[in-house]
Parts: C-alpha cells; structure tokens; sequence
C-alpha cells in the first residue's frame, strides 16, 4: 500500500524525486552518484555500487519498475508501440523467426503480441532477449544501438539478431531446454 501511496504522491507532485533518483543506471555504475543515491534511498550499506539491492530500493522509491520506465522514457519511443513479431520480421530471416519468439517467450515471458518488456532475471539480464547488463554496452554499440537502453524493444531485439547472426545461439543456452535445438533444423 505504500508503494501505491507513494506513486500516486509522486504523480500529483507531492513528493519530489531529487535529481539523482530520476535517473536509469547500468547495473554495478558506482561513484559519489551512488552514495547519494543510497543515502536518499536509506538503503543499511552505502557502498556506492549500483547492484540489485539497491536496484530494487530504487525501483520501490518510484512505485514499480515499470512506473520508473514510463517516468524516464515516457513510455517509450513515440508513435505506435512496436510489437515484438514485427520486430522480429524485421530483424530476423524467415527461417529464423520462430526461435526468436519462442527465444523471448521463453527468456522472458514475452508474447508476440507485447510491445514492452521489463523483466530483469536473478543473474541481471534485462529485456525481452534477457541480455545480461554486464555486455549490454559493447554488445548494443556492436550492433549499431549505442546508448538504447535493453527495454527498448527495438533496440533489444536488434542486438539479439546481430548476436544470432555473429556468433550464433549460444547466448540463450540457459532456455535451451525451454526453446529447444530442433526448432533451427
């Protein structure tokens, strides 16, 4: 009920979010940024490290992850939201495109028809393909999406197609099971 109470408090501007806290950070960004953070989100260590713990404090400070993404992007790119089957037309070959849906739904829960994802698994991979935070950088820069953050769909989806494409599928061998070897065959 807090969190509701909170969100709704943030909403109407009763309560300001100091600059710090209205901002996207990578998983494990640290500096004198974090510690102002942290201090703000009275989270027991301030450590300065932007990990999990205190992900989730922030995340809670504005009411859900998915009110702090429409809070920072506006609920993303303008215009008609994208749906993930047509991303996947437009990124992925024919004979490919029935491993990338069952790739997201299995990663992530994603269904053709959705046009957002959030989810962030235990081992912080973020985003319809779940790719892990830690390569997000170089790997999007890789794949001509520099400074897209992994919830944009377009962008995640994108990035998993040039990782397809470049070095193959075993970036989702943890869903293996999920998506199976014979849907490639």
């Amino acid at each position: 009920m807090t969190a509701l109470l909170t969100t709704i408090a943030m909403l109407v501007g009763l309560i300001s979010v100091p600059p710090v806290a209205d901002v996207e950070y990578r998983y494990y960004e640290s500096g004198s940024h974090i510690v102002e953070l942290q201090e703000w989100l009275g989270n027991v260590q301030v450590d300065g490290v932007y990990g999990p713990k205190t992900r989730k404090a922030h995340m809670k400070s504005l009411g859900s992850k998915e009110m702090a993404y429409h809070r920072w992007y506006g609920g993303g790119r303008m215009g008609e939201p994208e749906r993930l089957d047509v991303l996947v037309r437009e990124y992925f070959l024919p004979e490919h495109q029935p491993w990338a849906i069952r790739v997201a739904m299995c990663e992530s829960s994603t269904q053709p028809w959705h046009t957002s994802n959030y989810a962030v698994s235990p081992a912080l991979a973020v985003g319809v393909f779940q790719h892990l935070s830690k390569y997000w950088d170089s790997r999007s820069t890789a794949a001509g999406w520099a400074g897209y953050s992994p919830y944009d769909m377009r962008a995640n989806t994108a990035t998993a197609a040039y990782l397809f494409y470049n070095s193959g599928d075993h970036h989702w061998n943890p869903s293996r099971s999920c998506w199976g070897k014979a849907i490639l065959q």
